[in-house]
């Protein structure tokens, strides 16, 4: 096998995969950045959609079939020109397969990351108790990602400045950590006293000086108002 067609054959398998990593990271608070894990899961979805298209071409062919009651000449095994490309060393590249899987690679993807960013396989995982642990963001996305983390106090050490105020935004885990709050009450911290109120604000914090509380009581009595 020439190189040439090795990367051609590498880049029919691996495209799809790569726009489906490319709507995982668009959707997920960490993103694949690593050129060896990003090669790994395109390929890893380019073949999962692959076998997806398989399988939903095989569902229509049964389909068929069944309609017609022609069940003589039903043929079981695969049936994309795909598979001879890869494992018989195949010339024959059906274009429809191709383009079919280019497009049905985008909302793939969008499930990919919806499912990786719901962390479904971690609580799987955790439910049949294989592991303890939650996902791969840091504690910062954990906690910030939260269903039950909306309104936060954000002290700052160095100002000596508490924010309180609901989440609108904030940064992907990283060395920069980014929160942007609305509704925002800003007290003294050493004292306690209220300051003003702010429609919004943008905190870029630095690190080992602030820390973020979500008090259960200040939450029920901000959403009751």
């Amino acid at each position: 096998m020439e190189i040439t067609e090795l990367v051609w054959k590498l880049f029919l398998i691996l495209m799809p995969g790569v726009i489906a990593t490319l709507m995982v990271n668009q959707l997920s608070s960490k993103k694949i950045t690593s050129v060896f894990f990003f090669i790994i899961y395109s390929a890893l979805f380019g073949i999962i959609t692959f076998i997806i298209m398989e399988i939903l071409y095989s569902i229509g062919i049964v389909i068929v079939t069944s309609f017609w009651g022609d069940w003589k000449n039903l043929q079981w095994g695969a049936n994309l020109n795909i598979w001879d490309n890869i494992y018989d060393n195949s010339n024959k590249y059906n274009r429809i397969e191709i383009f079919t899987s280019y497009v049905l690679s985008i909302p793939l993807g969008l499930l990919y990351g919806y499912i990786y960013l719901k962390k479904w396989p971690n609580k799987l995982f955790k439910y049949f108790k294989w592991t303890d642990r939650y996902g791969d963001d840091d504690v910062w996305s954990f906690y910030l990602n939260s269903p039950e983390t909306d309104w936060v106090y954000v002290r700052e050490r160095t100002t000596n400045l508490t924010y309180f105020g609901k989440i609108r935004a904030f940064s992907d885990s990283g060395v920069k950590r980014e929160i942007l709050l609305a509704d925002v009450e800003v007290y003294r911290t050493d004292d306690g006293e209220k300051l003003y109120n702010l429609k919004s604000i943008f905190l870029e914090l630095d690190e080992f000086n602030y820390s973020i509380e979500s008090p259960v009581s200040d939450i029920e009595t901000k959403n009751t108002n």
